[in-house]
């Protein structure tokens, strides 16, 4: 049997809302950027190397990858310790995506020359969900014997495009692209497990 996605589209519209509430609310401060050989693999800003707020690393991929996980548990899906090796896996990829996301939008500001910032950051977007995406589709293929990795893949690149959302309208923006990411990765991760004997 194939796995109900309404509950999926469901959990991952949850999951967006709670991840964005703690993106826009839930202040950390923001860390430091890597610089090596003299590159900054962040933003540059005023002469020093800056990532984003702390909780867009931290929260999102860590509550997706818990609610999804336990939409798995809850329908016989995986065992908890799997559950717990998906979730690392989910916080592990949206930390990497964030952090190529937040250095390919001033790489490629730069090198596009554009003050259109939402066509970089787009770009990036697309770029960033498909590693991030990568990480834990290719996860959850170890979990799962008869994972299909195509779905998950092309839409964590295409909903990577909307990354842009999160400019265009301030707080809203954080609710708007968590909700429509996080529900549309959901669907698609759910789409390519295989069915319950």
């Amino acid at each position: 049997m194939k796995p109900r996605w309404h509950w999926y589209l469901g959990v991952g519209a949850v999951s967006g809302l709670l991840s964005a509430a703690t993106v826009a609310f839930l202040h950390l401060g923001e860390l430091s950027a890597p610089k090596l050989f003299g590159y900054c693999f962040g933003m540059l800003m005023s002469g020093r190397c800056d990532g984003v707020e702390a909780s867009t690393y931290l929260f999102p991929g860590a509550i997706f990858g818990i609610l999804f996980g336990a939409t798995l548990l809850c329908d016989r899906r995986l065992p908890f310790s799997r559950v717990c090796a998906f979730a690392g896996a989910s916080w592990v990829a949206n930390a990497l995506a964030v952090f190529l996301c937040v250095w390919l939008t001033d790489a490629l500001e730069d090198a596009l020359n554009v003050d259109f910032l939402p066509l970089p950051m787009a770009i990036a977007g697309a770029s960033a969900g498909a590693a991030g995406g990568a990480v834990l589709s290719f996860s959850a293929k170890a979990l799962f014997s008869g994972f299909d990795l195509h779905r998950s893949l092309i839409a964590a690149s295409a909903l990577g495009l909307l990354v842009p959302l999160v400019l265009v309208w301030e707080v809203a923006g954080f609710f708007v692209f968590y909700a429509i990411w996080q529900a549309g990765y959901a669907v698609a991760l759910a789409a390519s497990l295989p069915a319950k004997a």
